[in-house]
């Protein structure tokens, strides 16, 4: 039996798998140390005696400066291929690890992690996805889900760890182990990744007898320039980066300041690190589940309803006299948190079917990125007026609930918003060969 026959299965042995496994595991591997950044936050203000705030510009600085080389880190993945991307950008990572383990001022501080590696994330870490899609023509809900998994299984397993070796090791040679092993594993990753379907010299999964075949080489500039001007005219394109911000802002809020809340309120650092794991292992199965869902009902109203269970449970959060709180939110937050994501790759591929995604999911980024930053500061100035995490709360809230609207008022899915991209593609394709034979 050939492939394009086990195609019509749901689940079959395909290389596309494999590159699923990679991708979840350089975002388990890559976004930990972000992710996990409230568990820093203690040990520097013991060690330097910075405040809160000032020590959440780091945080702040890496998702801005993330936020502005996201939509170049795309451009170059569609233009030269994920794989160079990768390389480049593990190595950018292993030298702010390394700069962050020896910062002895507050700009040190900024600069390595902030800007360093900003930089990192974005570059081998925004052409994941665009990558894993082009390995799916059919089944793409089931492959996202596995690797969004890996955005809650990575900080629960990472932020206790961590928090246990801070505690055993300090905070300097935190950074260093975990910046040399996480370098490696990356690099031995992305050393067997392949860009495309074609590398391994077959079709991409789920491909049926009497499907147009696809591209089986990075786009012509030209036609990827054509394509990107196209879709920067369209709502969604817009729209799409700016529901991004605000469910970042509303989940940054609570990923960078749980743990200082919950310290805050006499809970020791690891098992405030633990209710943090608690709260990304119950993000798992929406994670897992929500592309799915989205493929099945219909990607607005499954990622609508997410926005709203990531918002209204933050609210548990005013009740912390309450015993057993910090458990129920991590429960009830972890559902609406791991589903707020999920539903964006479908859209993309439903609004530009297989066109290059790099720069889409790059400018997507963009607003991602600005997102986390916001959210991931705004806490520290909040507390230090304050004295209360209160009204960084109410903009967790307010912003979920916001992206909810927004996302109502997309396009409908029910077709491609740029229709003629392969077929402009194939007369570029046309004319190209006709000018080689001439």
């Amino acid at each position: 039996m050939n492939e394009l026959e086990y195609s019509r299965k749901t689940f079959y042995w395909h290389y596309a798998w494999v590159i699923v496994v990679i991708v979840a595991g350089v975002q388990i591997v890559g976004t930990s140390i972000r992710m996990a950044f409230g568990v820093f936050i203690d040990p520097l203000e013991e060690s330097f005696g910075w405040s809160k705030s000032d020590i959440a510009v780091a945080y702040a600085l890496t998702s801005i400066v993330s936020a502005f080389v996201s939509p170049a880190a795309g451009y170059m993945a569609d233009r030269f291929g994920a794989k160079i991307t990768m390389y480049f950008g593990v190595i950018i990572f292993l030298v702010g690890m390394i700069l962050t383990s020896y910062i002895s001022q507050l700009w040190h501080f900024w600069l390595s992690y902030g800007v360093v590696l900003g930089i990192a994330q974005a570059i081998f870490l925004v052409p994941l996805i665009p990558a894993a899609m082009l390995w799916f023509r059919r089944h793409l809900g089931l492959a996202m889900g596995l690797i969004m998994c890996s955005w809650g299984v990575g900080p629960a397993l990472a932020t206790p760890v961590i928090a246990y070796l801070i505690n055993l090791v300090g905070w300097k040679s935190a950074f260093i182990y975990i910046g040399v092993v996480s370098t490696i594993l990356m690099l031995m990753m992305t050393f067997i990744f392949k860009n495309r379907p074609s590398d391994r010299g077959t079709f991409e999964y789920g491909t049926l007898e009497g499907d147009e075949p696809l591209s089986t080489h990075a786009p012509a500039g030209v036609l990827l320039s054509e394509f990107q001007s196209h879709m920067r005219k369209t709502a969604a394109f817009w729209n799409m980066s700016s529901i991004h911000f605000l469910g970042c802002v509303g989940h940054a809020v609570i990923l960078i300041w749980l743990i200082p809340m919950a310290t805050d309120r006499g809970l020791g650092l690891v098992y405030a690190a633990s209710i943090f794991s608690m709260m990304s292992i119950i993000s798992v199965s929406t994670r897992l589940a929500t592309p799915i869902l989205c493929e099945k009902f219909g990607v607005r109203i499954v990622m609508t309803i997410f926005y709203v269970l990531q918002g209204v449970p933050v609210l548990l959060l005013f009740f912390t006299g309450i015993p057993n709180i910090f458990v129920i939110f991590a429960i009830t937050f972890g559902i609406g948190y791991g589903g707020e994501t999920g539903g964006f790759p479908i859209l993309n591929r439903k609004y530009f079917g297989h066109a290059p995604m790099g720069s889409v999911h790059g400018f997507q980024m963009f607003g991602a990125g600005l997102g986390m930053a916001f959210g991931g500061w705004v806490g520290g100035p909040i507390y230090d007026i304050f004295g209360s995490y209160n009204w960084a709360l109410w903009i967790s809230v307010i912003a979920s609930l916001g992206g909810a609207v927004s996302i109502v008022l997309l396009e409908n899915t029910s077709k491609l918003l740029i229709p003629d991209w392969i077929k402009s593609e194939k007369e570029l394709e046309s004319s190209n060969s006709e000018a080689s034979t001439g």
